[in-house]
């Protein structure tokens, strides 16, 4: 595997005829240090991301083209790595960086370190316009990069699909981890340190002795439901992705919203993060 990316890198020196000093001389010394760390041969690296000036910059030279591309924390050295087609490198930039409505993990790290400590960086451009027929091209050469890049904000490990490899079973298993040994020693310990009076104790019983039961109305009770049916993730190819008994649960392994697949279910395309198909599940 390294021997193929090595290849691959001295082909795109050859094609682009610089090499990684040559790209070193424009930008901030981060980004210089990151691009020789990585042996990256980017085409093109965008920093002040919160100009007007850089934003048309952007717009402009992606006009046309489509690519990979990576999305640098220039304060921590996280970063995301994506696809986009044929006149989509610039809402994929808007998406993630401004209009925060792209990765999740992104958007809060946008929050928190601000715009300005980010950069914006085409690694490579995808040689035809991107269609039904080559796309999966398109994936490959993604998957080329998150698999020997690794980027620690991206949530899946492979461009658009995962050849039918089930996740289900080792996110339940981190869910329940992370419940029984964090949350539960933390609201264990919590209660451990109360102390109640005689008085309040006689309080709680006396509440609870007299507590109504709750009455649900039938839109409460279908809105329950419909977050209980189990859920079934599908990769663009057919194959199962993973199956879920709640949308809550599917949300946790996903880190998305609720809401997100909710409105991806009501779809006609039923689209999920761009590379899933969600459907609802049957119960067993």
């Amino acid at each position: 595997n390294n021997k193929y990316i090595t290849i691959r890198l001295n082909k795109l020196r050859n094609e682009r005829n610089y090499s990684t000093s040559s790209v070193k001389c424009s930008k901030s010394e981060v980004i210089n240090k990151f691009i020789l760390d990585k042996q990256l041969i980017p085409v093109n690296v965008y920093e002040n991301l919160s100009l007007e000036e850089t934003k048309k910059k952007i717009k402009s030279y992606s006009k046309g083209k489509s690519g990979i591309y990576l999305i640098l924390n220039k304060v921590t050295l996280d970063y995301y790595i994506g696809s986009a087609s044929t006149n989509k490198i610039y809402s994929r930039f808007y998406s993630h960086l401004l209009g925060l409505t792209g990765s999740k993990i992104v958007k809060l790290s946008v929050k928190k370190y601000k715009l300005d400590n980010f950069s914006f960086i085409i690694l490579e451009e995808f040689p035809h316009i991107v269609t039904k027929e080559n796309n999966k091209t398109l994936l490959d050469l993604e998957d080329f990069y998150l698999k020997s890049l690794l980027p620690n904000y991206n949530i899946l490990t492979e461009a658009g699909n995962t050849f039918g490899y089930k996740h289900t079973e080792v996110s339940r298993i981190n869910m329940k981890s992370k419940y029984s040994e964090e949350r539960r020693m933390t609201i264990g310990s919590l209660n451990r340190v109360k102390s109640l009076s005689n008085e309040t104790k006689d309080k709680l019983r006396k509440a609870a002795l007299n507590r109504l039961p709750r009455i649900f109305t039938e839109q409460a009770l279908l809105n329950m439901k419909k977050s209980c049916k189990p859920v079934v993730l599908y990769n663009k190819n057919g194959t199962v992705y993973g199956e879920y008994s709640s949308i809550t649960e599917a949300s946790f392994a996903l880190n998305c919203s609720i809401k997100t697949i909710h409105r991806a279910l009501k779809s006609n395309s039923k689209l999920l993060k761009k590379c899933l198909i969600v459907k609802y599940g049957c119960y067993i």
